[in-house]
């Protein structure tokens, strides 16, 4: 049985996610109507802009003008599907290109994945928690799954959904979820490796009072609203505090220090993980000593874009033994270092 939901990626060791498909969208392709292809690409550009700035309202913005005018510029590959859309495949580093021209936002593929918890209250004494599968099939249930995974898909939330197996029911008993008992809910965050849990609280008589809370590096947010606020909510706070701000993107090379680089399988894999991070436009290395790297980034963003996108990641751990902003004493570039790591 298949133990997690975890949409268009994989959880890696911190909880977070890698999202293989931010630049791919399926819209409607009307055949009767003139210059249906390009209504698509149209629709589709939406909703891939919409998914890597996190922000709802981004086709409104005067940045995005170039890229929704002439959507099919950024196009490099379409198909038409067995129920008549359109899938579309945009060039992502052309896209993120005019994004940091317009100092717009990035998300990028590095999120946390999201434990997601709902506690269903329908009256008569019909209560329960929404799992990633049932032992006995269930219409209604099944439809609470699809509405809540097609909407992570189009904001690009990795879900994660409960087995609830029997370990799960000792830990996520209706009870404790409707009271938003935490030590409950981290408890099973561990269990399932993610770093932020969504809970959502339905009742009978409230369905457009939902009670949303979620729960990410010790903050705890709520909000009310009804079933489909749950995941928007969610998006839109974890955009806001991981989007890179390319507003905000620092001038110059920064210093990042990795110690605990043993051989140079170990040097490939710090490389390619920084290379691979959003925040991130450009990774040379300063100097090599011992077995630590010092490596010289220019980035997209600014210093926490690429501390959380490196937290995240769980190939790098926090160097608390090296203070940031000092040379090591025996390197031979003195050259201030702004970020200290350990290979985790």
């Amino acid at each position: 049985m298949l133990a997690l939901l975890v949409v268009a990626g994989s959880v890696g060791p911190a909880g977070a996610a890698q999202l293989g498909n931010l630049y791919e969208a399926t819209a409607p392709l009307d055949p009767t109507k003139r210059r249906a292809r390009d209504m698509a690409f149209v629709a589709a550009m939406e909703q891939v802009l919409v998914r890597v700035t996190g922000r709802r309202d981004i086709a409104s913005d005067p940045g995005t003008a170039e890229l929704l005018s002439e959507p099919g510029a950024f196009v490099q590959q379409f198909r038409e599907t067995l129920d008549g859309e359109l899938w579309v495949g945009f060039d992502g580093a052309a896209i993120n290109k005019v994004l940091s021209s317009a100092r717009l936002p990035i998300w990028g593929t590095e999120r946390p994945a999201v434990l997601t918890l709902v506690a269903m209250d329908l009256g008569g004494g019909e209560r329960y928690v929404l799992a990633a599968e049932d032992e006995v099939p269930d219409p209604r249930r099944d439809a609470l799954r699809e509405r809540i995974v097609e909407q992570a898909e189009r904001r690009g939330l990795p879900l994660v959904l409960p087995l609830m197996d029997a370990q799960d029911r000792s830990l996520l008993s209706f009870t404790d979820l409707w009271g938003g008992y935490e030590e409950a809910l981290m408890e099973a965050a561990r269990r399932y490796g993610v770093d932020a849990v969504l809970l959502g609280r339905y009742r009978y008589d409230a369905p457009d009072r939902m009670r949303w809370t979620l729960f990410e590096n010790a903050l705890a947010e709520r909000w009310v609203g009804q079933f489909e606020d749950g995941i928007e909510g969610a998006s839109d706070r974890l955009a806001l505090r991981y989007a890179v701000a390319t507003d905000a993107a620092l001038e110059g090379e920064v210093g990042l220090a990795v110690a605990g680089v043993g051989d140079f399988d170990d040097f490939g894999r710090v490389l390619r993980f920084l290379q691979g991070l959003t925040a991130v436009e450009r990774v040379s290395v300063r100097s090599l000593d011992d077995d630590e790297v010092v490596f010289g980034l220019e980035l997209r963003g600014n210093l926490d874009n690429v501390d959380q996108a490196i937290r995240l990641g769980g190939v790098l751990a926090p160097d608390d033994m090296r203070p940031g902003g000092l040379p090591a004493a025996d390197r031979s570039d003195q050259r201030p270092v702004a970020l200290a790591y350990r290979l985790a």
